[in-house]
């Protein structure tokens, strides 16, 4: 039987070196005489890439303070000590200092934070995000309603949940 290599017709063998340079990422080359842009990359292709990075940066300009790195460090703290004694000061402290939450799954955990006027907050803003969340998101919402609205401690709060919820099922 055959090899597989004598079956194929001869082709150059090429070393390392040489592939290196095909790639276009051989140490051997300086820098300089590397192109100036990727071969295959369009005018358009590079403008779409720059127009993207902008708005990038334009958004976290209109983030604030929630579009740093120190808020989400803060906010992954807060998911980590979920449900521990420690959430509610680290809660505290986020309030403080970057007030309302903006994020869905950060206003989800703020639903057990212990002031009920600021639970009706996050619950009414989470209302106005619910139409463009997922349909598991939805769910998951609708069903913190349905439990709040009844082992709510504060009646203010079963309140507000008993309202959203007849208002997003649309009863």
């Amino acid at each position: 039987m055959a090899s597989r290599d004598e079956d194929r017709p001869e082709r150059e063998k090429l070393s390392w070196r040489e592939i290196d340079q095909r790639r276009d990422g051989s140490r051997h080359v300086s820098r300089g005489e590397r192109p100036a842009a990727r071969p295959g990359t369009s005018r358009a292709e590079r403008a779409e890439r720059l127009r993207q990075q902008a708005l990038k940066e334009a958004h976290k300009v209109f983030e604030g303070k929630q579009g740093t790195p120190e808020h989400q460090k803060v906010v992954q703290e807060l998911h980590r000590h979920f449900g521990t004694k420690k959430f509610l000061t680290l809660a505290k402290q986020y309030l403080k200092e970057y007030g309302q939450p903006r994020d869905w799954a950060l206003l989800f955990l703020m639903l057990d934070f212990p002031d009920p006027e600021a639970v009706g907050s996050f619950l009414e803003q989470m209302a106005t995000l619910f139409p463009s969340r997922t349909l598991r998101e939805q769910q998951a919402f609708l069903s913190k309603l349905r439990t709040l609205s009844v082992l709510a401690e504060d009646p203010a709060v079963q309140e507000t949940a008993e309202e959203l919820l007849q208002r997003l099922r649309g009863d």
